[in-house]
């Protein structure tokens, strides 16, 4: 068999459809209840996830010829209970990631999410002030759940044209996404929508520098001045090669830190969006509401963080 890559699509499509196991397919059963469809093992997705990828305008272009892609939309659209095509035609490629349409994730969440009827909501203020309250009843506990989002002038990640056009049906999307991450983060496990990671920029360092005064600096110099110094051979210095001491601008770069999954970064993230908004507003950093999600608290605290240093720097400055 040839190494040659493929580039010719329509030869790839060929050679994909040519390998759909028609039988499997043939088996698989039609359900008013399952998005549609009911497979009763993984291969009739993969062989599904095939016949998918070669569908041409029945899918967006990011899917064609793609079964693996196509296969990752199935699934997510088996565990939604939606049908996979319509989950397909509502998704997109996004700084290399699958990501999907607002209107999608809201109507995941008023399925998916443990509530009891559908959110309700109404805003507050106007213009930039502007922010939309929603509340849900709980299924577990019947317990009124309230989410008000940040005022939309605070809001940085504003991709869509939408946000122009029809602002109020964005901040809405934005808060339900919000409110169900707070308080249902297994109903979004890993899926973003669009807006959220588009166009982001690379991921800096935002871990505030330590203060040189106070009652920290004090215990760290007491700590310095405690330890008992060692002489250290060539051999044993980290900073050394074959016992050569290395001259300073040679010494091992820091370890630069990993884009976020599905390449979002904590400034962009809506999450940082609170965390700045929640500095604001005066809450501290305790008030963090995300305590199961370490990713969803990194990104919160990151903008608490910023906006905590912004502060600083302006009362220097005065």
């Amino acid at each position: 068999m040839s190494s040659k890559p493929v580039s010719d699509t329509t030869a790839l499509e060929q050679r994909i459809e040519g390998s759909i196991d028609k039988q499997a397919m043939a088996l698989t059963e039609v359900s008013s209840t399952v998005g549609g469809l009911e497979f009763k093992d993984m291969g009739q997705v993969m062989e599904f996830s095939k016949l998918m990828s070669v569908a041409k305008q029945a899918v967006p272009k990011h899917l064609r010829g793609q079964p693996g892609a196509c296969m990752a939309v199935s699934l997510q659209a088996l565990n939604w209970r939606m049908d996979p095509f319509a989950v397909a035609n509502k998704s997109y490629m996004v700084n290399d990631r699958i990501v999907y349409e607002a209107q999608l994730i809201q109507a995941v969440i008023e399925q998916r999410a443990p509530i009891k009827g559908r959110i309700k909501g109404h805003y507050i203020g106007e213009g930039a002030k502007r922010q939309c309250v929603l509340r849900c009843v709980s299924e577990e506990d019947g317990e009124e759940i309230v989410y008000t989002s940040p005022e939309i002038g605070s809001i940085t990640t504003k991709n869509s044209p939408l946000w122009k056009s029809d602002p109020d049906q964005q901040l809405w999307y934005y808060s339900a996404r919000a409110m169900c991450r707070r308080h249902f983060p297994d109903v979004l496990l890993g899926v973003y929508e669009k807006d959220e990671i588009k166009d982001a920029p690379a991921m800096r360092d935002v871990t505030p520098e330590p203060k040189q005064d106070g009652f920290a600096a004090m215990a760290r110099n007491a700590r310095q001045q405690a330890a008992p110094t060692e002489d250290v051979t060539p051999e044993e210095d980290p900073n050394t090669l074959d016992g050569e001491i290395l001259p300073a601008d040679e010494e091992a770069a820091p370890v630069e830190q990993e884009s976020q999954e599905c390449g979002g970064t904590p400034e962009r993230s809506f999450e940082y969006d609170e965390g700045a908004t929640a500095f604001r507003q005066g809450k501290g950093a305790s008030d963090c509401p995300y305590e199961d999600d370490h990713q969803q608290r990194t990104d919160w605290l990151a903008g608490w963080n910023d906006a905590y240093n912004e502060a600083e720097q302006e009362g220097g400055e005065e």
